[in-house]
């Protein structure tokens, strides 16, 4: 029987290199060095003093935004002094003599590290020994037939020769549990015997034998049919019963793809024939009504202190609306420090072009901080677009192609979403609205007054821009996604902190038009809101308390009032945070 090795590990190493060579080019896509590199072979061979330089090469890779590397690249990558990344990536040039021999070379380099730990490592040189017999085989083949020309051959070759080959187990014959087929247990006895998928159609096998010789033929010509061949498996069945003291014999009764459901004819035979002692029984798997468990964290002291130095340090809008949002994601990312997994942006990702646009115009707005907007100067500003978007993109996406695919296009829709902002601002100062920039990306620390906590708490956050609008100071929040107006309105308070799809928006800007007033207090009335680049045809959506959802009186003004209202929802959701009572439990998305 043994273990196809097609199944093994080191299979899988063999595969990648294979699928790499045949690329023939002198670049490698990042995710192929990646599996390499991190192969469980191949890692200790880049591990030196217990320094793992795998992971170091894949840090870089992904710190680089590299999709595409060349062979010295990864050199300057690797600073375990080793030659592994030169075997492992040098190229075969489709030449099949170079890819066998550098296998071999892969094969005893992989042996000399797991010969130092022989004894726990056993089964791993059984695998590199069958696959160095393998590649002994391939070698062989090659110098005889001088008929494998290219890499795709050889990889074919090699394919054929693996899934015929199996790695062989072999046990005591006289202790333990033998698993077998029907013919090896020939001329064996055993005491006790389990029989499974005593099913007909499997035992005995009936017409299912595949021959592209018809019956007749076979009957004509006397070759033995699947009549023989039952016959040959009725007489193992029934020796094997012969001399055994226990015997277990299992079919399925459940109809299914391979077998009808039916019991096999022997069976109904034994049953027939009137042999005491069987006893019948059906067994029906017991499959657990499992009913999902939403997840909840105790807030334990040690949490509670963690909680306090997070407060010590500030919190930010967005992590208070990730609190709203779902508790325990909120108690991943800050408690446990859990941040998303860090991976190389073959395109350019959202919140990639976000940085980009915001960083823009914050580079191209400025000269005017302090000043009021020109037609002449917002007219300069668009020849400067292209030149600085593309600045910020080789300063962020790093060594990521800007050039071709889908990069090229969602480098051309940031182009056009700021130049469709400063044509929207073109467009204001033309029908004769003034506007003076007051600040850009200000970044604002504020303690919060909670008598209700005895510690101090702190929340922090940028600002896109602060300005003056016909004299009624906005303050600004860039969104590069789409955002409606009904995002930016609410009718109660308590909404702020209870809905997080509608209002986390809401939430946010006001929490931006708190901090900015605690920190130096504003001219009132001022204005809050969202540009929206996917939006932008809407403007300057603007902040809006109703009075009910439809009709009714409604303000887009914030005054003391509708801070201090504010302010007692996030007062609420901060001594909720601290309460001990209330555990961090899941909730469920939709």
């Amino acid at each position: 029987m043994g273990f196809p090795l097609r199944l093994i590990p080191l299979a899988s190493l063999f595969d990648l290199l294979f699928t790499v060579q045949k690329k023939a080019t002198d670049r490698y896509y990042y995710k192929d060095i990646i599996e390499i590199v991190s192969h469980q072979f191949i890692r200790p061979l880049l591990q030196v003093n217990t320094i793992d330089y795998a992971s170091a090469i894949i840090e870089n890779i992904q710190k680089n935004n590299v999709v595409y590397l060349t062979l010295l690249d990864l050199k300057s990558y690797d600073q375990s002094k080793t030659d592994t990344i030169g075997l492992l990536f040098e190229p075969w040039k489709n030449n099949p003599q170079k890819g066998i021999s550098q296998c071999f070379i892969i094969i005893n380099k992989i042996q000399g590290v797991l010969t130092e730990d022989k004894e726990s490592q056993t089964l791993g040189l059984e695998y590199l020994f069958r696959f160095n017999t393998l590649f002994n085989e391939l070698y062989r083949l090659n110098e005889c037939y001088h008929h494998i020309n290219d890499i795709s051959a050889l990889y074919s070759i090699y394919k054929e020769l693996l899934t015929s080959e199996t790695l062989d187990f072999q046990g005591e014959p006289l202790l333990g549990l033998q698993v077998m087929g029907m013919l090896e247990s020939r001329v064996l006895d055993f005491e006790t015997i389990i029989i499974s998928s005593v099913n007909e159609g499997v035992l005995p096998s009936g017409k299912s034998n595949n021959s592209f010789i018809p019956f007749d033929v076979k009957l004509e010509n006397k070759l033995p049919t699947y009549k023989e061949k039952d016959a040959v498996y009725t007489y193992h069945f029934y020796r094997l019963l012969q001399r055994a003291k226990n015997i277990y014999i299992l079919y399925n009764t459940e109809a299914d793809i391979l077998t009808g459901g039916e019991k096999s004819r022997f069976i109904t035979q034994l049953e027939l024939e009137g042999i005491h002692n069987i006893k019948h029984k059906i067994v029906v798997p017991h499959v657990p009504n499992v009913v999902p468990k939403l997840k909840e964290i105790k807030k334990t002291e040690l949490v509670l202190n963690q909680l306090k130095a997070i407060a010590k340090k500030g919190f930010s809008p967005s992590s208070l609306t990730n609190y709203i949002r779902n508790p325990i994601d909120f108690y991943y990312q800050k408690l446990l420090g859990i941040k998303e997994l860090e991976e190389v942006e073959e395109t350019v990702a959202a919140n990639t072009m976000g940085t980009v646009i915001h960083d823009t115009l914050e580079a191209l707005y400025q000269p005017f901080l302090g000043q009021y907007l020109t037609l002449d100067g917002l007219k300069i500003l668009k020849k400067k677009i292209e030149k600085t978007i593309l600045h910020f993109f080789n300063s962020i996406y790093k060594d990521g192609d800007m050039t071709t695919g889908r990069n090229l296009i969602i480098f051309e829709i940031a182009k056009r979403y700021v130049l469709n902002f400063i044509n929207l601002e073109i467009a204001e100062l033309e029908q004769g609205n003034t506007i003076k920039i007051v600040a850009l990306e200000t970044k604002s620390t504020v303690c919060l007054d909670i008598p209700e906590l005895n510690f101090e708490v702190n929340m922090n956050g940028t600002v896109d821009r602060v300005d003056e609008y016909n004299g009624v100071t906005r303050i600004i929040d860039y969104k590069t996604g789409k955002v409606l107006e009904n995002e930016v309105s609410i009718v109660d308070w308590q909404d702020l902190t209870t809905d997080y799809k509608k209002y986390s928006k809401s939430f946010q800007i006001l929490a931006y038009a708190y901090m900015l007033n605690k920190e130096k207090p504003l001219e009132f009335p001022l204005e809050a809101g969202i540009i929206s680049f996917k939006n932008l045809h809407s403007g300057f959506l603007k902040f809006t308390k109703k009075e009910q959802v439809r009709g009714g009186n409604k303000s887009t003004l914030i005054t003391e009032d509708t801070l201090a209202s504010y302010f007692e929802e996030l007062k609420t959701l901060i001594i909720e945070i601290y309460n001990p009572d209330i555990n961090f439990i899941e909730k469920e998305l939709k």
